[in-house]
């Protein structure tokens, strides 16, 4: 039978589903009493109940995102007590529930709530099939969103780092050779004037991605409480440049752009660092499965350090 053939045996609604059984059984490891979720559709129909209403994904995600958290805590959602006790008796009373509350204290994820979790996260297009009182959302708002923040790109480079590892090369020699074009130097996030050869530009962007990375994981510790070596997050770190190699590129084709002074000039860096921070936090975000405000406070500390660091290098060093 031909691959359309067999394709068509199945409805839209159909392939969803398998993927979600996919996913988590990709996810999910059976128990000590061998639960198999390919082989429990009880257990199966608890999940996709839990994921496809849009209060029960919010209270999953910010437990997934906090690891536990109080019912004060919860109550940061604005929903009514009613309301939020309704869905979590939804999500805790089961033979198999999805969050738990040791102890009467925290509510935390279980072993099927953080597959939940996970579908939650990386899981968008099955969840707005899932979600029936979902509204139809503004699709410009998300286009321009992915378009800024390189979303997609993060993704795909998160989801399989040494596939784009030849290309993440290519891109940072790029960033440096340009920068020796155009009289500049990475720092960091940043970069300062000065003429240095090519090798120097190009070792120097390697080093702005290396120290970014590590600067970004020293205060994702305290801040975030997450730890370990993120090799997503490290493949990632490079798509932040992007607006300085859109920058290098508009002064080496177009030189007459580097007349620009003032306030003018002030308005395209400043466009420059906002845009490189949206970026660095979507990464982060992303890879440290974390709401991007939190992820936020990371960059922006990451990025007034390097302000401060450019600022005393510029008033020490001449270039």
């Amino acid at each position: 039978m031909a691959l359309f053939d067999v394709a068509s045996l199945f409805s839209a609604v159909e392939w969803r589903r398998i993927s979600v059984y996919i996913r988590l059984s990709l996810i999910y490891k059976p128990d000590t009493r061998g639960l198999n979720l390919l082989d429990n559709d009880a257990v199966m129909d608890k999940v996709l109940n839990a994921v496809s209403h849009k209060i029960r994904r919010q209270i999953i995600h910010m437990i997934g995102n906090q690891g536990a958290v109080s019912y004060t805590d919860l109550t940061e959602l604005g929903l009514e007590p009613g309301t939020l006790y309704f869905h979590l008796d939804i999500l805790s009373k089961s033979d198999d529930p999805l969050i738990a509350r040791p102890g009467k204290k925290l509510y935390s994820l279980t072993e099927l709530g953080q597959a939940a979790y996970e579908i939650i996260l990386q899981s968008e297009d099955i969840l707005a099939w899932l979600s029936k009182d979902q509204e139809r959302p503004n699709k410009g708002i998300p286009l321009v969103q992915n378009l800024l923040s390189l979303r997609p790109i993060i993704q795909r480079i998160q989801n399989d780092p040494w596939r784009f590892f030849f290309e993440i090369v290519l891109f940072l020699g790029l960033y440096g050779y340009l920068a020796s074009e155009v009289g500049l130097v990475p720092i960091f996030l940043f970069f300062l004037e000065g003429t240095f050869n090519a090798g120097i530009t190009i070792l120097a962007a390697f080093g702005a991605w290396i120290t970014t990375y590590f600067i970004v994981e020293i205060l994702s510790y305290p801040i975030l409480k997450k730890a370990g070596f993120s090799l997503g997050l490290f493949a990632t770190i490079p798509i932040a440049f992007f607006p300085h190699v859109l920058l290098e590129l508009m002064w080496y084709f177009l030189p007459q752009i580097t007349l620009i002074s003032g306030w003018p000039l002030t308005i395209l860096l400043t466009f420059v660092i906002a845009w490189s921070t949206y970026i660095l936090t979507t990464a982060v975000s992303r890879a440290r499965a974390v709401r991007f405000s939190r992820a936020a406070i990371v960059t922006l500390l990451v990025t007034n350090a390097n302000l401060l660091l450019l600022a005393l290098l510029n008033s020490s060093i001449p270039l």
